[in-house]
């Protein structure tokens, strides 16, 4: 009779220790979950739906007002762009190259402006987001600008550049939508003053931004629009007046490929999370074979992340494959701790209540498994849904 009490015993603390590892395992899977799903955002940054807003000490960019919100005789000059190639995108340094053409137009009022200041045609805007100017062009297509009907003034520029992108973001990625800009603003200090802030406004003529060569590899071309800004910078330049400068925005935006994004990064992913649920269904008395499962999928989702992360820059937030990677450590760390304890107790039980404590690790395991999946497919869901 005693001896049946000792079982019973045994079986009860048995079953307690099970329970409490399940809460325990579940609560420290919810909670790396509920941290990985804080969203940080830096001081002094903001981004406005329907539009790009950027603030930085005291750096803004803005969506220009409506025209009937701007004084009537404001002096406005219309620009065009077609681009040519888009190529030698880096996400890692953010920055890609683009060759294509800009043109201008601009009334009378604006060429009188340009003699009295004596500034060139080609002074007349710049590419504010272009970089490595050395090994950059952008000049007139014609020594001189064309006279047009009414007094108007027509140029055309050329330019091939290397351009930094200042939009980017990976919320989603592999999935996500690359947008790349190129900002026309107006360059000429003379024409951002109070008295004679001119405007850029998207060319009367315009159809279309791209050309047949605007095509991305591994991306496909999404949308591309061409919107009025205001730049207002954080200093005065020396000067008394706080300089706020037009410029239009070219974004090019590319969607990832959805097929090759899945094959390249999620389906490994699967696969190594498949096995991992999977080992549990090994025997419970193989202890050796299951702890070797979960050790070395942490191992493989480690270089698989880091493999991830060098086409990527720092970022200082989750894309939506880390947090499936995040959550597929967790799993695989709580499997981990599940066996070592189902080995020590198979272990450490009399051989004739291996059985029963053999019966009591595959529940275990069956529990494990079924609230895994479910973490699994919750963490993917609200990844998606929340970016």
């Amino acid at each position: 009779m005693a001896k049946v009490s000792r079982r019973t015993l045994y079986g009860i603390g048995l079953s307690a220790r099970l329970r409490s590892f399940l809460r325990g395992g579940i609560l420290l899977v919810l909670a790396f979950f509920a941290l990985s799903c804080t969203e940080f955002s830096a001081p002094g940054l903001s981004q406005r739906e329907g539009g790009f807003t950027l603030t930085r000490e005291g750096e803004s960019v803005i969506p220009l007002p409506r025209m009937d919100e701007l004084p009537v005789d404001t002096p406005v000059v219309y620009a065009g762009i077609l681009v040519d190639k888009v190529y030698e995108l880096s996400l890692v340094s953010r920055t890609f190259s683009a060759d294509g053409y800009i043109w201008l137009e601009w009334p009378t009022s604006v060429q009188e402006l340009m003699e009295e200041e004596e500034i060139d045609p080609e002074d007349l805007v710049r590419l504010s987001n272009r970089i490595e100017i050395w090994d950059s062009l952008f000049e007139p297509v014609t020594e001189t600008p064309k006279e047009l009907s009414a007094g108007r003034f027509y140029q055309r520029y050329r330019f091939s550049s290397r351009f930094y992108d200042d939009e980017i973001e990976f919320h989603r990625d592999p999935f996500g939508l690359i947008n790349l800009p190129i900002v026309v603003e107006i360059a000429p200090p003379p024409m951002s003053n109070k008295y004679a802030a001119v405007t850029l406004l998207a060319h009367h003529q315009e159809n279309h931004f791209m050309g047949l060569s605007g095509s991305l590899s591994g991306y496909r071309l999404s949308t591309s629009t061409f919107e009025p800004y205001l730049h207002r910078y954080p200093s005065r330049f020396g000067s008394w007046y706080h300089p706020t400068f037009s410029q239009m925005r070219l974004e090019i935006v590319y969607q990832a490929d959805y097929w090759s994004a899945f094959v390249n990064w999620v389906f490994p992913l699967l696969i190594i999370m498949s096995v991992v649920l999977l080992s549990p269904s090994v025997a419970g008395s193989m202890g050796d074979v299951r702890l070797a499962i979960p050790s070395t999928a942490l191992l493989t989702l480690i270089f698989l992340q880091q493999s991830y992360h060098d086409e990527l820059p720092p970022l200082p937030y989750l894309t939506f494959l880390d947090q499936l990677f995040a959550v597929g450590y967790a799993i695989a760390l709580g499997l981990f701790a599940l066996f070592t304890w189902g080995t020590n107790a198979f272990e450490r039980a009399r051989a004739g209540d291996r059985h029963i404590v053999s019966r009591r690790i595959d529940r275990a395991d069956l529990v494990f498994q079924v609230v895994s999946v479910t973490i699994f497919i919750v963490v993917a869901v609200s990844a998606w849904g929340r970016t």
